[in-house]
């Protein structure tokens, strides 16, 4: 777990800025990354399609599944933080397979997400049927935990609530809660008589978040107090021409409630509360002066540990730009103020999280991509009666189609070491967009099967691909220390004395000893024959750290034990002039590092 925090923290803090990738260019490059500790341990395989990556990475509930990323990101993560070399070969294309290979691997990637949406809705519809089932159970629903249920008289909600009334009448919220009530009666009825619930199940849903709603609306519910985020007061404060644009927005929040209200979109309860919270949060920030958001995370966030602090103060660096630059984005825009304020909060929302972190050393919410306040809220179930016998026979078979579903997917998606890897998969996955053998021989210039030879290792797989396809051009990225010690070398004459400094942990100035890396002393990367006794030092330096984590393991669980017994582990290859641990960064140089 600890291994993977820099990971998730990179994955979360990188979403899309707007800015063009590299110029696309219509070859096919097989890309292999060298080995590190971990799951790295026999390296790592991938296509890239112009600026776009595709490769496989195990996921959690043990599945195996293809992902897309940019290329700056993906070299980021492992060319500079996993400090790993990354090798191209580059098989030009005709523009034509160039084109059939990207919507190739496009629909290889929506046919995965459907499978596992399919997951996923069945699994929501398992739990409202035995909440149903239950008869006096609570549901968590998204976004209505974004405000205070219990609270009442908001001035900013009542004068919402009088908008309301002036736009649509007066009427229009008391017929509104009559036809839901009316609506989740006759649903009741319907979910016990009909075989099959699964849409009404869904509107089940749909109907009591929008109950809720009006019930929060009828209140006057201010805003959780929990949900509203301020990162630092001088990264805070409004000037007046940003207050001029905030209340126009405020001006376009309220159009938009007004039109949700009169739509059928299925959606339509969440976007009520996330607008009717954004309108909420907005009115504070002009009546305070200083830029409020809300909280973007949502129960799908995973808290990690802050890493060191010299990777904390750079990764805060980092994120205060994106912030600066996306409150400097939403300003500006004209046409889409809604995705750049989503950008907005989403940025202010990690950027709050480093604050924490760095001020009292919280842990660190993470999560993927450009985010949606989403806060849970529970209801009650206690006022739909139904046939309780009916329900629990609807449970049980629900229960059993979800573990069919969890197990098809799971033989589906599963990881073998030797058959289904991030080698076998991508070849697997490039050989199914062409009809046979022949045909992606004569489009490609060659062809490899997954399951010959010694394809599986991915080094193995990078060269018989250099040995089968017409390659035009090979490049190699050297590893984040592996360069910045060639740039140091070529800066300095004393070369015998920066050898012997850069060579082990305990005087380098570009690396500093983490413990996801594991206790180790000599880098091994750069040198052959002095590799076997380098790694016996290694080797005895892991064991003794190991050993003195007895005296720490009251404090850490054990962590210095566990990690003592990784660094043995990985010093043995050296034993044999093999490496693989490099060591790690938390973070991507933003100067020049050395003496």
């Amino acid at each position: 777990m600890h291994c993977c925090i820099v990971w998730l923290i990179v994955l979360a803090c990188l979403f899309p800025s707007g800015r063009a990738e590299a110029e696309e260019t219509t070859s096919l490059d097989f890309i292999y990354v060298n080995a590190n500790i971990g799951e790295a341990a026999g390296g790592h395989a991938a296509l890239r399609l112009g600026s776009t990556m595709f490769h496989f990475q195990f996921f959690p509930e043990g599945r195996f599944l293809l992902v897309r990323d940019s290329w700056s990101h993906f070299h980021y993560v492992y060319n500079e933080l996993r400090n790993r070399s990354v090798f191209i070969a580059r098989l030009p294309l005709s523009a034509q397979v160039y084109a059939s290979l990207r919507a190739h691997f496009t629909r290889l990637l929506m046919a995965q997400q459907q499978d596992l949406e399919v997951l996923d809705s069945a699994e929501r519809e398992l739990l409202l049927l035995s909440r149903l089932a239950d008869g006096t159970g609570q549901l968590a629903l998204d976004t209505l935990g974004l405000f205070d249920c219990n609270g009442t008289g908001n001035a900013d909600m009542l004068t919402l609530q009088q908008e309301i009334s002036l736009q649509l009448g007066e009427s229009f919220v008391t017929t509104r809660q009559v036809q839901l009530e009316r609506r989740l009666r006759h649903l009741n009825v319907d979910l016990v008589r009909q075989l099959q619930g699964t849409c009404l199940l869904a509107e089940i849903q749909e109907l009591l978040l929008e109950q809720e709603f009006f019930r929060v609306l009828a209140r006057g519910a201010p805003l959780a107090p929990v949900v509203v985020i301020s990162p630092s007061p001088d990264f805070a404060a409004l000037s007046p021409a940003e207050e001029q644009i905030l209340q126009k927005y405020r001006t376009r929040l309220l159009g938009s409630i007004i039109r949700l209200l009169q739509s059928r979109r299925k959606d339509r309860p969440q976007a009520l509360l996330l607008q009717t919270a954004r309108y909420l949060v907005v009115c504070r920030s002009l009546a305070s002066h200083t830029l409020l958001t809300l909280d973007p995370f949502s129960a799908r966030a995973v808290a990690v540990q802050p890493p060191a602090d010299n990777d904390l103060q750079g990764l805060f660096a980092r994120i205060r730009r994106d912030a600066a630059r996306s409150r400097q984005d939403f300003f500006r825009e004209i046409d889409h103020p809604d995705i750049a304020y989503a950008i907005l909060e989403t940025a202010r929302g990690r950027l709050y999280e480093i604050e924490k972190a760095r001020d009292g050393g919280s842990p660190i919410r993470v999560e993927l991509g450009i985010l949606l306040p989403s806060r849970q809220g529970k209801v009650s179930l206690a006022g739909l009666s139904m046939d309780h016998l009916t329900l629990e026979a609807r449970t049980a078979a629900k229960r059993v189609e979800v573990a069919a579903v969890r197990q098809r997917l799971d033989s589906r998606y599963e990881y073998d070491l030797l058959e289904r890897n991030c080698a076998t998969e991508l070849l697997r996955a490039l050989n199914s967009a062409f009809p046979d053998r022949e045909t992606g021989r004569r489009e490609l210039g060659g062809w490899l099967e997954p399951d010959k030879g010694l394809n599986f290792i991915p080094n193995q797989f990078y060269t018989a691909v250099l040995e089968e396809f017409p390659v035009c051009e090979e490049r190699a990225l050297p590893s984040r220390r592996l360069r910045q010690l060639a740039a140091l070398y070529a800066e300095n004459n004393v070369l015998s004395v920066l050898r012997v400094r850069e060579s082990n942990t305990v005087s380098s100035t570009l690396y500093r000893a983490r413990i996801e890396d594991t206790p180790f002393l000599f880098f091994t990367d750069n040198t052959f024959l002095l590799r076997p006794v380098q790694g016996i030092a290694n080797f005895c330096w892991a064991a003794v750290s190991g050993l003195s984590g007895i005296l720490t393991l009251p404090l850490d669980g054990g962590e210095r034990i566990y990690q003592g017994a990784r660094g043995m582990f990985y010093s043995l290859p050296e034993l044999v002039f093999n490496n693989i641990r490099k060591g790690t960064y938390g973070f991507a140089a933003t100067a020049a590092v050395g003496p």
